[in-house]
């Protein structure tokens, strides 16, 4: 369809430009979020290979009381917060599974 109105009036170079404006916009967006998982997979295998290679040297059981040791705790939630709720919704609770 674009091209039967092209041929009757040809776009001008501002109608191309604000429609390659689109096309690269779109072009930079998706090549950051592939920069983004690309960064995500680097930072999880680094973490993977970090982890093997401890308990390779160590050992499982030094490597999982070090982590333990390391796990920060729940900060506690002030009552005023946990008293406050949207109306209408229920609180679930939380049962620990088996595995």
């Amino acid at each position: 369809m674009r091209w039967l109105a092209n041929l009757f009036s040809p776009p001008t170079p501002e109608k191309i430009a604000e429609r390659e404006l689109q096309d690269m916009r779109l072009t930079l967006f998706q090549a950051e979020r592939k920069l983004l998982e690309a960064q995500m997979q680097v930072a999880y295998y680094r973490d993977m290979v970090a982890f093997l290679e401890d308990v390779s040297a160590k050992g499982v059981e030094d490597v999982v009381d070090k982590r333990r040791a390391t796990v920060p705790a729940m900060p506690e939630l002030p009552a005023a917060a946990l008293n406050a709720r949207a109306p209408g919704l229920t609180t679930v609770p939380i049962v620990p599974s088996a595995a």
